[in-house]
């Protein structure tokens, strides 16, 4: 759910469910250490909520670019399995900071745009141990007809603090939970506007490049969303 608070203030509350399957090898090492599947790496799709999300944005114009900084904090929404692969998530709280830039490039191309997004990210220390990183994100939009659009989408996850493989090994099965990888990933997608305020989404994303653990998973995203517009003065659309 994304909500105008104001003109310029912005809301969004979101609660993934996602549905994952592990089919790779009944066994293999990361830079060493065997690692056996864990209780949902049966290669069926298992699925469940993961961590409910809430961010606060302020949008600022500097001539033809949107620029908009960003605080969000996430935390589980129930106890869920964060042993294998096939798992919603790490079960960790998490704060999130950063800024979002977006510029039409229509002078360009038209129907163009490009939008930037760069996060820092701190997760609860367990054990002890830190998870801080950085996501970097650039996405090139380009609307087709009136209707439909397609985008492409380059992302970088860059590990800062976080425990090393030697201090993860004696508590190797939960090595997932505080692992912090550096990868590369790729993403394609497109839109169509059903109704002015319905509209479809599809869109691949996929890991090709990693290190510290990363895996190459590929990720396929289905959704719709609605817009619900403002007659509540005050709030906004």
């Amino acid at each position: 759910m994304d909500v105008g608070v104001t003109d310029t203030l912005g809301l969004s509350v979101t609660l993934p469910f996602l549905a994952s399957r592990y089919v790779g090898a009944p066994f293999y090492f990361v830079e060493g250490n065997l690692t056996l599947p864990g209780p949902l790496d049966d290669g069926t799709y298992h699925a469940a909520f993961q961590d409910l999300r809430v961010e606060a944005r302020r949008m600022f114009l500097a001539g033809p670019v949107a620029v908009t900084p960003f605080v969000g904090v996430a935390f589980p929404t129930h106890d869920y399995e964060t042993v294998g692969e096939a798992i919603p998530g790490r079960h960790r709280r998490e704060l999130q900071a950063g800024i979002n830039a977006g510029l039409p490039l229509d002078a360009i191309v038209p129907g163009m745009q490009v939008h930037g997004r760069y996060a820092y990210a701190t997760l609860e220390r367990l054990n002890g141990l830190p998870h801080t990183r950085s996501n970097v994100d650039l996405e090139v939009g380009q609307g087709l007809t009136a209707r439909l659009g397609i985008h492409g989408a380059i992302g970088w996850q860059i590990a800062h603090a976080g425990p090393t493989i030697a201090e993860l090994v004696p508590d190797w099965v939960n090595h997932d939970r505080f692992i912090n990888s550096s990868f590369l990933s790729l993403g394609v997608g497109a839109s169509f506007s059903v109704t002015r305020s319905t509209e479809i989404y599809a869109a691949w994303a996929g890991a090709v490049r990693g290190r510290r653990g990363a895996h190459v998973a590929r990720v396929l995203a289905v959704g719709v969303s609605r817009s619900f517009g403002g007659g509540f003065q005050g709030i906004g659309r």
